[in-house]
């Protein structure tokens, strides 16, 4: 049920969208792309007015009108003065993205605890699962909306824009005022988008300026599918294909997974199935494709889209490899005369990170420590294989002495392109099949390692024991992953030789896809999931935990690790083991051996797991003799043994949020914490994705976790909304209060307390009148869509004002508009360039530095370890106190203090970073202050 009703759900909600977009592209044939504003528009004013308590009925009423004076605007341009109706949407919806902001006030509102209509609809539950009743309310809200909407064409003023549609010119001759009527009619549609967003908006929990991405591409998808598949020409049925389109849309794609349809091809069969239904008509009669004219201009068309295509792949190519190149070789790294280790993994994922944490940790004991006899370059591709690619270059470039990379696909990029040092590998399933060798002793010259799959024959038995008879075993998996494909086959050869067991399979292509796959291998009655090797998979292990519980199927998995998150069996090995062989090979490498007469290594420990805690979970009983076979056994029967749980919850990989996460262990490990109160710390990483994010949350609040350690502005927001009851600490937080947190630092969120760390703008100001004391103007690059940087800037312009400076600031969207926005700040003969708080601009910080190194204008950040990228001068938190500091607030909630009564403590223990190589490059002075306290000097 669960794969149904949230598609459902979503579908109802979407529908008043998809209805305006009716309205506009089949009423008065106007493809409107305001929708894209409107819909932030009505989710927006829902919000600011249920936040400041209004009555969210009445919300939803003033959202309706706002959405329709949107409408009104695009209506009045393109009438008045007979601008083009699309271009006309393109500019009310490029202008409201200001407007939206400023109705906010910020760029995302969180509805926490408010009383809005979702929340009300709660309270009246007479005991049904929460998305069945939703479900059920949604659908008489939708009959009503249907019938309403239905009756109101078959008025005469309905009529009258129906036949305004159809024919203005003969509408007009009758006496009707076409552009009153048209007018109108947008801002209808408009209104219902209005509606449409701001039910969204409650339902997810927040209003953010850009939830409104896509939504015309989403409303015209509705509208075509649903008029395929209701034929009827009437009033009634059209309004009503509508709403079945929209519901069709979204239930495709759980459509597809269940008939098992490679998710990798939905989005092409859906863009060919919408194409299909435009172009069948104009096919069956014939109009639109007779003419030799019509076909001389389509291959007109076609050649030149050819040209664009070719010309726009090769200006990517180079404008990639360039970047690439500064990006990769700007940066000037030490400790040339020491041993340089780089070591790479293609995401992070927790197998990857174990082999990682445990290689670093075996060369400390066998005497090899970063930055005293070793270099040590920890570098992550982030699952983009291009990256990957220019990791590897870098490497070459900066001639690391040994390149350790982790996962299958790490390995085969880097036997690829690195001939000349040695490499050795780490968790790969099988070297051979990506040509490192054809035997652990015949390889390359150059490439050691350590491999192994675990056995699926030993997890397929251990199935076998627990779940006795005919059985059908579901599996999901990523086809990209070479690791996966190589063990799934393994699986299947060992499903071949047993007649009781059926195998169904579901491929997976994102963690986001990987609850509907699970959802859909539950609809189709199977006894049991039984997982290989997959980080993508693993990565989203709780959405498959979520279907097992609800559907009573025991989980069989190949990552022992993952063993006490809810699967009932596992049979993998401890990819520990792996790191700490991969650091006695490149032990064995530095004293002198050759790779060439190193043999590959397997792994030399197989652990057979049993979880007790999920088998009377799930009502089964586990025979003795699998349990006396298991060398690991996770049970909470044993009480006094069993360590609590704190989820340490990350939401990118951000450098900043490691640097705080790593001062957060530190200090839980260096004060005794974690050993005095038995505590096992689980680390929970979005990978910058919040519908990830969502999804973690829900799992720690369902494991019932005893602590949660957020990092993060977006993590605490997200926690704060799916966790009411467990003690929440928060750390790497700009502003706390702005995002509805707290009031003030005594008074919060009761469950929820912390560390606001907030930049320290106004000091770095200071500092460049003290540096600069004749310039006049600093140029700000910022993206109004991160509340972390519209704080920060807010902050600098009181700043600017108070040292005597002009701020010009200009904005993006996205990093790759950075360059422009740099590009047009320098026509405005700025002094200075400041970057404080911008996820979005700091990811470009290299290139940001070099062009502002060609003008000789000095780059002020808030970020010292930015110094080493490029930038001239910065003050910023050090993030590892921070870190540091959220512990010890941590350990005081651990203590036995309770959240409520701690108050939120802000906190920024700044740190200086000074690039005297650019100083003296620019003929400037820094004074003698600043040098003594600065903790980071680049000559």
């Amino acid at each position: 049920m669960e794969l149904w009703v949230g598609a459902i759900n979503l579908g109802f909600l979407y529908a008043f969208m998809a209805m305006g977009v009716f309205i506009t592209f089949r009423i008065h044939d106007f493809p409107d792309i305001t929708v894209d504003g409107s819909f932030v528009t009505g989710a927006a004013v829902t919000a600011v007015l249920i936040v400041a308590g209004v009555n969210p009925f009445a919300a939803l009423a003033l959202s309706f009108l706002a959405g329709a004076c949107t409408g009104a605007v695009t209506a009045f341009i393109h009438t008045r003065f007979n601008i083009n109706g699309l271009l006309a949407g393109i500019l009310v919806m490029t202008g409201l993205y200001s407007v939206n902001l400023h109705i906010m006030g910020r760029s995302n509102i969180p509805l926490l605890n408010q009383p809005g209509i979702i929340n009300y609809l709660k309270t009246i539950n007479p005991g049904l699962a929460h998305e069945v009743w939703l479900c059920i309310v949604f659908c008489a809200v939708i009959f009503l909306f249907w019938a309403l909407i239905s009756i109101f064409f078959k008025t005469d003023f309905g009529i009258t824009m129906r036949a305004t549609g159809n024919n203005a010119a003969m509408a007009a001759a009758s006496g009707v005022n076409v552009n009153i009527v048209k007018t109108i009619g947008i801002a209808l549609a408009n209104g219902l988008v209005g509606i449409s967003g701001s039910l969204v908006a409650q339902y997810q929990g927040f209003a953010d300026i850009g939830m409104g991405i896509g939504s015309i591409v989403f409303g015209l998808a509705a509208v075509i599918i649903g008029e395929s598949v209701v034929r009827v020409r009437s009033v009634y049925a059209r309004t009503l294909s509508v709403i079945i389109g929209s519901l069709a849309f979204r239930l495709m794609v759980a459509f597809a997974l269940y008939v098992g349809l490679n998710p990798i091809d939905l989005k092409m069969v859906t863009a060919f199935f919408v194409l299909v239904i435009l172009i069948a008509p104009k096919i069956l009669t014939g109009r639109g494709l007779k003419t030799a004219i019509l076909a001389e201009r389509v291959a007109k068309r076609i050649s030149a889209k050819k040209l664009i295509i070719g010309f726009t792949a090769f200006a990517v190519v180079v404008v990639s490899g360039v970047l690439g190149y500064k990006l990769f070789n700007t940066r000037t790294f030490g400790y040339f005369n020491k041993v340089r280790i780089g070591v790479v993994q293609l995401n992070d994922h927790g197998l990857l990170n174990i082999t990682r944490d445990s290689f670093i940790e075996e060369m400390k004991k066998l005497g090899y420590e970063d930055k005293k006899n070793v270099s040590l370059y920890l570098e992550d591709a982030n699952g983009d294989m291009a990256t990957l690619n220019s990791i590897l270059d870098k490497f070459l470039y900066e001639k690391i002495d040994i390149v350790l990379p982790i996962s299958s696909g790490c390995t085969q990029a880097a036997i690829n392109k690195i001939k000349d040092r040695p490499i050795v590998f780490a968790t790969v399933a099988n070297p051979f099949i990506i040509g490192a060798g054809k035997s652990e002793t015949e390889h390359l010259d150059n490439v050691t390692g350590v491999y192994g799959a675990s056995p699926p024959d030993q997890l397929l038995k251990m199935v076998t024991e627990i779940l006795p008879g005919k059985i059908r075993i579901g599996c999901i998996w990523d086809p990209s992953q070479v690791n996966t494909v190589y063990s799934l086959n393994l699986l299947k050869q060992a499903i071949s030789m047993n007649k009781d067991v059926t195998f169904v399979g579901v491929t997976v292509a994102g963690s986001s896809e990987v609850y509907q796959a699970a959802a859909s291998l539950a609809q189709k009655n199977i006894d049991a999931f039984v997982l290989t090797i997959d980080n993508i998979v693993f990565s989203a292990l709780e959405s498959i935990v979520k279907v097992s519980e609800a559907k009573k199927i025991p989980i069989f998995i190949s990552d022992i690790e993952r063993l006490k998150d809810g699967a009932l069996g596992a049979c993998g090995y401890d990819y520990a083991l792996s790191g700490i062989q991969a650091a006695r090979i490149v032990d064995r490498i530095i004293k002198g051996e050759k790779p060439a007469s190193i043999p590959f290594e397997k792994y030399n420990k197989l652990t057979i797991g049993v979880n007790l805690d999920a088998a009377k979970k799930l009502g089964i009983v586990v025979p003795q003799n699998v349990i006396a076979n298991a060398n690991m056994i996770y049970s909470s029967v044993k009480k006094n043994n069993m360590p609590k749980r704190l989820a340490l919850f990350v939401f990118s990989d951000s450098a900043l949020l490691k640097v705080a996460a790593d001062g957060i262990m530190e200090e839980l490990k260096s004060s005794g914490t974690l050993n005095k109160y038995n505590i096992t710390v689980d680390l929970k990483n979005a990978q910058n994705d919040n519908a990830t994010a969502q999804a973690v949350v829900q799992d720690i609040v369902r494991q019932n976790y005893d602590y949660i350690v957020t990092v993060s502005s977006l993590a605490l927001q997200v926690t704060a909304n799916g966790n009411t009851k467990i003690p929440h600490i928060f750390g790497a937080v700009t502003d706390p209060y702005r995002m509805g947190i707290a009031k003030n630092s005594g008074k919060h969120i009761p469950n929820i307390t912390g560390v606001a760390t907030f930049q320290p703008v106004e000091s770095t100001i200071k500092a460049m009148r003290s540096i600069f004391p004749r310039a006049k103007r600093i140029g700000i690059i910022w993206n109004p869509a991160e509340a972390n940087s519209e704080a920060c800037t807010i902050k600098a312009r009181e700043a600017a004002k108070k040292y005597g400076y002009e701020l010009i600031e200009r904005t993006v969207s996205t990093t790759d508009e950075v360059k422009d926005a740099l590009s047009a700040l320098l026509t405005k003969d700025i002094d200075i360039f400041f970057t404080s708080g911008d996820n979005t601009v700091i990811l470009a910080v290299i290139t940001v530095a070099d062009i502002l190194k060609e003008h000789k204008i000095p780059y002020f950040t808030n970020d010292p370890t930015d110094i080493e990228r490029g930038s001239f001068f910065s003050i910023g938190a050090d993030y590892f106190e921070v870190g540091v500091e959220t512990a010890k607030m941590a350990e005081r909630v651990i203590g036995g203090e309770e959240t409520k009564n701690i108050p939120i403590k802000d906190f920024v223990p700044e740190k200086i970073g000074i690039n005297a190589g650019l100083a003296k490059l620019y003929g400037v002075a820094v004074p003698e202050a600043f040098l003594k306290k600065a903790a980071i000097v680049k000559r």
